[in-house]
Parts: structure tokens; C-alpha cells; sequence
């Protein structure tokens, strides 16, 4: 046998036991046979729920670039506007309302 297929099998040897391994970690606690325990139900809060805002972040888009700037100060990367929903750059306006081209989203006016 010649030493480069030895290596060969060796190292398909060692993929198929990793891939094996990786499928056989994934199965969760069912892998065990036991069977699987339910989850606790949640309990009533003490504290009453707050109330919903009265404008939600994602209602419409803002007035203008600087409102938006001013609202989303974290979605400025090295100095280029990025969408509030999905962190994208790429931005187009059309209409006069500056959409985002990945996921749609209405940012502001233009």
C-alpha cells in the first residue's frame, strides 16, 4: 500500500468520525432515550405589564436625515448611514422616502 493513500483513508477516517460525533452531540437530550421534560409554565408577575409606548420605534419613517440620525445614533458605521432593522447600507430613496433595499424598511424623508 502506498504511504499517500494510508494518509488518505487516515484522514477520511478522521472527517467521518468528527462529522459523526458533531451528528450524534446535536440529537439533545432525547439522545439518551429519556424522554424529553416539559418546560415550567410561567408564572403570573407581581408587578402589573407596562403600558405600549405611544409611537412604536418601527411606526413610520422620521421627518428627515437628521432625525434619523438623532433617533438611530447607532446606526451610523464609519460615517455611513445603516438600517434600524437589519443593519444594512444599502439604502435608496425612492418617492421621496429613503428605503432600505435589503429588507424594505421606510427610514425617512428625503
Amino acid at each position: 500500500m502506498d504511504l499517500s493513500i494510508l494518509i488518505l483513508v487516515i484522514a477520511v477516517a478522521a472527517v467521518a468520525y468528527f462529522v459523526w460525533n458533531q451528528r450524534k452531540g446535536s440529537r439533545g437530550p432525547t439522545a439518551t432515550g429519556a424522554p424529553p421534560v416539559p418546560a415550567p409554565a410561567p408564572m403570573a408577575s407581581a408587578t402589573p405589564a407596562r403600558p405600549a409606548p405611544a409611537a412604536p420605534a418601527g411606526a413610520g419613517p422620521l421627518d428627515s436625515y437628521d432625525e434619523y440620525r438623532r433617533a438611530n445614533p447607532s446606526h451610523m458605521v464609519y460615517n455611513k448611514l445603516t438600517c434600524n432593522r437589519c443593519g444594512s447600507n444599502r439604502i435608496a430613496v425612492a418617492g421621496g422616502t429613503a428605503l432600505c433595499s435589503n429588507c424594505g424598511a421606510a427610514l425617512y424623508r428625503a
